[in-house]
């Protein structure tokens, strides 16, 4: 899928979003370059291929990159290059986002580091984002001491692959003062005795633990295992297959590279990598992999805040919470932040559903000065102007402006709407029987069906996740925040009905296969997130 973003909106978004940053001094990441196809100019080396477009890319953008040497300022650079300096910062701000620049630092702050490995950290630095600089990974992991240890060929070949980038001590050896360390431990059947107490040690020491199981076919490298966030050992490995027999002795520079690549990442912040949160399970073979979270086991004594026996493997939920949790802030990627901006994402929030067969019901308009002043004490009739306020306060649009930005009454994710408002009438002298659609976009209703539905509330809310929607720009993750938004929406609705004296209650159990199958929606693609009765 192609991500477009453009340097109007990354420019203005620069100016008020503290998540992105424009380098000060910028320069070219090295081992990337800008080159002529066609009509467009191409990005070679980065992390991902970048293509940019437009009249300024053919004509302009050549001209500021080949000015960016690190010490020129944005106002130096638009006198030399002819541009306007506000053309420089939005621009620079593409560039930054794209991979092409980063923050320049004077060659005499430089760490004397091999040119390749310079050339690494600078040009797959763009992958996180955290680093404004190829200097700030190379002293992050000038910084950092891994201990090896576990089985004696696999951590002999890591300390080889990480000796020249960080210091590595063997088990047992002394930290820095500063008593900063990770410790990475290869399991196998050979050495697995010794885990138990290695881990022990860390717990005590409150150090981070990074588990690496290798076996004849296949390795695990995670979990990864603090005592500041993460669950135990026993609960991140729990239900765990079996890897059988030793590695090979062909695959040990392999797995050694394999870790280090996740440590260098872990550590100096410059490459994508799983930890800390997922384990990823790689086939020696074809290389393919597979990722794994981890999460606490109700009842552990060592990670679980629950009380009772400890359950054999974490539930279902708790590793579906797990699989999208986001990282504590110094693990976190800012650089995804930038999906906020690209073009795809930021047309979703003037995206609607529009149900174009079923007849329209026009709302009143929503008269919002009703929520102002103290809450009504009267106990009200339900009618036509409550569902109005009601629906246009928790689900509708609030304002929307010429550039297809959308404000909302109500918070969502993304800004996205992804909940979605059915109501179901049994009372004539509040809407016509039947089910009815909110269609937010016109403050309106889209009549599904006249059949009266099943129950006895006058009037009765059904909250749904348009999980088609909210996917598209969050993957799995999308879920949650579905559930969040219908939890916003819902406690919205709560709150004009308790403003307004309306009786209503929340309904703590439904029959999913019915209110699909009565509203005709699939389970699967818009599940029911919440259900509220109206009296």
């Amino acid at each position: 899928m192609v991500a477009e973003v453009s340097a109007e909106t990354i420019g203005r978004a620069a100016g008020r979003d503290r998540q992105i940053t424009v380098p000060v001094r910028p320069a070219v990441r090295r081992g990337v370059r800008l080159r002529r196809a066609g009509d467009a100019v191409m990005l070679d080396g980065s992390d991902k291929r970048q293509v940019f477009t437009g009249g300024f890319a053919r004509d302009g953008l050549g001209r500021l990159v080949d000015a960016c040497d690190g010490t020129a300022t944005h106002a130096e650079l638009a006198a030399a290059t002819g541009l306007a300096e506000s053309v420089v910062h939005k621009s620079l701000a593409l560039l930054w986002a794209s991979g092409v620049v980063e923050e320049g630092v004077p060659a005499a702050q430089q760490p004397s580091l091999s040119a390749e490995f310079a050339c690494f950290l600078s040009r797959l630095g763009n992958s996180t984002g955290a680093n404004p600089s190829w200097t700030r990974g190379a002293d992050r992991l000038r910084r950092a001491t891994v201990e090896v240890a576990g089985h004696g060929p696999l951590a002999e070949a890591a300390a080889r692959c990480l000796s020249e980038v960080c210091t590595v001590v063997t088990e047992g050896g002394q930290p820095p003062a500063d008593g900063d360390m990770l410790v990475v431990f290869f399991e196998t059947p050979g050495s697995r005795a010794a885990l138990g107490d290695l881990e022990q040690r860390c717990r005590r020491e409150r150090r981070p633990l990074l588990r690496v199981r290798a076996g004849a076919d296949a390795v695990v490298v995670g979990p990864y295992v603090d005592p500041e966030f993460t669950p135990c050992l026993g609960c991140a490995t729990a239900g765990e297959d079996e890897l059988p027999g030793e590695p090979p002795e062909h695959a040990h520079d392999l797995v050694a590279g394999l870790v280090a690549h996740h440590v260098i990442a872990l550590l100096g912040r410059a490459t994508m990598t799983h930890l800390p949160l997922d384990a990823a399970v790689v086939d020696l073979t074809t290389l393919a992999t597979r990722y794994r979270a981890s999460a606490s086991r109700p009842g552990c004594p060592d990670c679980s805040f629950s009380e009772g026996p400890t359950a054999p493997v974490p539930p279902a939920g708790a590793l579906y919470e797990a699989a999208v949790a986001i990282p504590p802030r110094r693990f976190l990627d800012p650089k995804g932040h930038l999906a906020h901006y690209q073009s795809s994402n930021i047309r979703l929030q003037s995206e609607f559903r529009e149900w174009p067969a079923c007849p329209r019901l026009p709302l009143p308009a929503a008269d919002v000065a009703r929520l102002g002043g103290a809450p009504a004490t009267d106990p009200a009739k339900l009618d036509g102007t409550d569902v109005a306020l009601l629906l246009a306060v928790a689900f509708g649009i609030r304002e929307r402006s010429a550039d297809g930005w959308v404000k909302r009454w109500t918070a969502a994710a993304g800004n996205i709407g992804s909940a979605s408002a059915y109501l179901l009438c049994r009372d004539a002298s509040v809407l016509p029987v039947g089910a009815h659609a909110y269609v937010e976009q016109d403050h309106a209703l889209a009549q599904l069906t006249a059949s009266a539905p099943p129950g006895d509330a006058p009037l009765t809310l059904v909250v749904t996740a348009n999980l088609k929607k909210v996917v598209r720009k969050y993957g799995t993750f999308g879920l949650r925040l579905a559930l969040l938004d219908a939890g916003c929406a819902l406690s919205a609705a709560r709150e004009v009905a308790g403003h307004l004296a309306l009786d209503f209650s929340l309904v703590t159990d439904w029959d999913d296969e019915d209110l699909s199958r009565y509203l005709g929606i699939s389970p699967t693609e818009e599940p029911v997130a919440a259900v509220l009765e109206l009296r």
